[in-house]
């Protein structure tokens, strides 16, 4: 059965992410004609499993409870079929807070927080960290920068010095 189910859904993303277009109402019309009938085939396929029982019944559970939500993508072309690029994004923060469970003061813990923020602001404004923290350190211990403001990354002189 999971196999099955692991091969439809490998075709609706897979058709997703072939689709060629020129605007959103041409995604949502593709969308509608080509992978709608590919997803329908998975809650149809789900639909007519007999007496799931234990992980299973709870998977088929979820997904059906959660399928007029997902069904929206086939009425507004920006809603994205997976969220992988969030669960991506969000996979550091959740690992520091996992090791923060494991330094000895609060403190330690607040420190190895804001310096993790820091570090990926950093790379989602595409800067080179290593150059950028080294700069920052060195400007802040020598006081050169007038202010904490010049030091920021959405400060001009900042991006053009340390872009990616």
């Amino acid at each position: 059965m999971a196999k099955e189910v692991l091969k439809l859904m490998g075709a609706v993303f897979h058709t997703e992410k072939n689709l060629q277009y020129g605007s959103a109402a041409e995604k949502l019309e593709l969308r509608n004609q080509l992978v709608k009938p590919k997803l329908d085939k998975v809650y149809d396929f789900l639909t007519k499993i007999k007496h799931p029982m234990g992980k299973l019944k709870r998977a088929i559970n979820n997904a059906l409870k959660l399928k007029d939500r997902l069904y929206k993508i086939f009425d507004n072309a920006q809603l994205p079929l997976d969220n992988n690029p969030v669960e991506r994004s969000i996979r550091p923060t959740t690992l520091v807070r996992k090791n923060s469970l494991f330094t000895t003061s609060q403190n330690g813990a607040k420190a190895n927080a804001m310096i993790y923020t820091i570090i990926q602001t950093v790379k989602l404004n595409n800067l080179r960290i290593f150059d950028y923290l080294k700069y920052v350190f060195d400007q802040y211990t020598k006081r050169v920068a007038a202010k904490v403001e010049d030091l920021l990354l959405w400060n001009q002189e900042i991006q053009a010095k340390f872009h990616a």
